[in-house]
């Protein structure tokens, strides 16, 4: 075989590659929202296929392929899984462009709210919807105690202005490591659900995310990825933890990280296993939890890293 015949063949293998990340580029300029107040993302095309993760109202996404009822899609830290059709509002780059210049509101109330079809009547049968803690919808006051909302959908209601920041307040105000605790101990006894990850239910991983995503930061999903952010504190450092540290255990001494905690000072930690709840990193403590720890990761002071996100500067909501 010629040494030309083979250069020819690498000359069109290269332009197919490239052809198929042009596709891939144009199939990422689809875009879809949750319209829902929790959406399910699955790791396979079907309702019976295993939750991997969620995504609340207003969570923009990449749609990457669509197969009939379910969307192929990147959630904004670049998760991917399966969601279907159902719970999403379809949308356009221009369209998303547009979001992110309009006016719009966070969820900023830990009880869930709810968005009513009258602004003065606050009957059962005039809810739209209900708003989970950090969603986003788009808004406009109507006075000090009433917002007017607009869901991903085009569906339009009322809810209580108190119960709402700004998204600019929400994405760029500096951490405040009180609030995000106290998000931690109102979901205590919040049922645990692989792959949950907002105020109804989470997992280890999810408890995680509501906290800090409420202080308008983005982790990383998973507690194996979560360790691999922030600033590392090595297991044998005990007395160099701080409030807000991401604790990370296995099963065995040199097993795979299984679980995330958030240190909550004094060896103590908050954690979904069950149920959201609080245990001992000592071992004679009666709330001792038998688990090995395997070191933390400190989040605040290290947005802009890999993995951790101020929401300001996330392309995909600015």
């Amino acid at each position: 075989m010629s040494l030309n015949f083979i250069s020819q063949h690498i000359l069109v293998a290269s332009f197919v590659g490239l052809f198929i990340s042009a596709s891939s580029l144009a199939q990422a300029e689809d875009w879809a929202q949750v319209r829902i107040p929790v959406a399910c993302i699955r790791d396979g095309k079907g309702h019976a296929t295993e939750m991997t993760s969620q995504a609340i109202m207003g969570t923009p996404l990449q749609v990457l392929d669509k197969d009939g009822e379910w969307l192929h899609i990147k959630s904004p830290e670049g998760y991917e899984g399966y969601m279907n059709v159902s719970s999403v509002a379809n949308k356009t780059t221009d369209e998303m462009a547009d979001w992110r210049k309009t006016r719009r509101f966070v969820a900023n109330s830990l009880p869930e709210i709810k968005v009513y079809s009258s602004m003065t009547e606050r009957g059962y049968d005039n809810i739209v919807t209900e708003l989970v803690y950090s969603s986003i919808v788009e808004g406009n006051l109507v006075n000090d105690s009433i917002v007017s909302v607009t869901l991903p959908d085009g569906r339009t209601g009322y809810a209580d202005a108190a119960s709402f920041i700004t998204a600019e307040e929400w994405a760029s105000h500096p951490f405040d490591m009180d609030t995000a605790m106290n998000v931690a101990h109102w979901m205590l006894g919040t049922p645990y659900l692989w792959g949950a990850c907002s105020t109804k239910s989470v997992d280890c991983s999810g408890l995680v995310r509501v906290a800090y995503l409420g202080q308008g930061v983005l982790t990383q999903r998973d507690a194996r990825q979560q360790i691999e952010i922030g600033k590392h504190i090595e297991p044998s450092d005990l007395t160099s933890l701080q409030r807000g540290d991401l604790l990370f255990f296995s099963n065995t001494p040199d097993g795979r990280i299984s679980h995330v905690a958030i240190y909550d000072g004094d060896n103590r930690y908050i954690h979904s296993s069950g149920l959201v709840k609080i245990n001992s990193m000592t071992p004679d403590d009666p709330d001792y939890s038998k688990r090995f720890y395997r070191g933390a990761s400190r989040i605040i002071g290290m947005e802009g890293t890999p993995g951790i996100i101020k929401m300001i500067n996330h392309p995909w909501y600015f």
